[in-house]
């Protein structure tokens, strides 16, 4: 499941092997970027796989990242 693998990646990778994953999967995080979504890794819930991803954080997570960036996010996640 690429949602578990994604956030794995945020709790256990350091910032430069993140930006390097997620270029990966045509998803171009600045370190910037990675730094400020690290904190929101840790609201992750193992349920969002039953209930989707809260739109609250979707918004935080774009407020960060932008909307395409986020698009490209969301397209990845889908796609398992």
């Amino acid at each position: 499941m690429k949602q578990v693998e994604f956030i794995e990646q945020f709790l256990t990778k350091s910032d430069k092997e993140i930006v390097k994953f997620a270029r990966q999967y045509d998803i171009d995080l600045t370190l910037e970027e990675v730094q400020r979504l690290r904190p929101l890794s840790q609201k992750a819930s193992i349920t969002w796989l039953i209930t989707g991803i809260p739109n609250s954080f979707l918004k935080e997570v774009e407020s960060i990242i932008g909307k395409k960036k986020l698009k490209k996010l969301l397209k990845y996640l889908e796609n398992y």
